[in-house]
């Protein structure tokens, strides 16, 4: 865990949820048809029909800047968020001020599904890179989602993926294995946005990473380095090449959902 070192930015303005919104620029109506991850994304399964009916009952996009805010601890729920483009973190400040990373967010995910209980933000988000995303009104999406059982369909698909990936490091599991999964999980989502999934161009800090993961930052570089020295990976700071992608996958078999239930494939997340 990390002091909370709190974003320099100016007091993020409101929108007509309450939710914060930081320095947004409306980039318009979406379009899922010029989306390149519309396929990892709730569209994914309609016809063009029902894209189109999706694509007239959701607001505006959002573009966020590095450090921008989407929303913050206690904001009330109104919308989920599909991540188009960009890389954000959700994140949790206890009384002592340490932070706690929750979970990185990529293309085609999305954010917020843990607000749908409670009705408040129990995390606050941030970008971590210029990032754009797709406002879905919580009401308008279950409404839809009754007209459209397709849309329902892919939408419980989504957030049993985030559950999925949320459960994966809560077990007993080692430094290395933890580290290698979280390597492979990077990989996959990447891979299914439709970017190179062997070089990773990492927008979250070494302190992030070790954050989530649980452990000592000394200790995440120090594997890393063994990683590298094994012939595993390659590492240029922020830049890594996975060199060999089945031995992580080998080291991180215990943490992934998919190899336990049976279900094999290159690129599981």
């Amino acid at each position: 865990m990390s002091e909370h070192q709190p974003t320099t930015e100016t007091t993020a303005p409101r929108d007509e949820s309450g939710e914060a919104t930081g320095a947004v620029t409306d980039t318009g109506r979406p379009r899922c048809s010029d989306c390149v991850v519309a396929q990892s994304c709730l569209p994914g399964a309609l016809n063009a029909e029902q894209v189109r009916r999706f694509e007239e009952a959701m607001p505006r996009c959002r573009k966020l800047g590095v450090g921008d805010h989407l929303f913050r601890v206690g904001d009330p729920f109104r919308n989920l968020f599909a991540v188009r483009t960009g890389c954000l973190k959700t994140y949790a400040v206890d009384s002592g001020g340490r932070e706690h990373v929750m979970a990185f967010h990529f293309p085609g995910e999305l954010i917020g599904s843990d607000a749908i209980y409670p009705e408040r933000c129990v995390s606050s988000c941030v970008a971590l890179t210029p990032s754009v995303l797709c406002g879905l009104p919580f009401s308008t999406l279950t409404s839809l989602s009754r007209d459209i059982p397709e849309l329902q369909a892919q939408l419980l698909r989504a957030l049993s993926r985030d559950v999925l990936g949320t459960s994966s490091i809560a077990g007993d599991f080692t430094a290395e294995e933890r580290l290698a999964g979280f390597l492979v999980m990077v990989s996959a989502r990447l891979y299914r946005a439709r970017k190179p999934a062997a070089a990773l161009d990492l927008a979250m800090s070494r302190q992030d990473i070790a954050n989530y993961l649980r452990l000592a930052p000394e200790t995440v570089s120090r594997i890393l380095a063994r990683f590298q020295k094994s012939g595993l990976v390659k590492t240029d700071r922020k830049h890594i090449t996975l060199l060999d992608h089945n031995g992580l996958m080998d080291i991180a078999a215990c943490m992934n959902p998919y190899t336990r239930s049976g279900f094999s494939s290159t690129h599981s997340d």
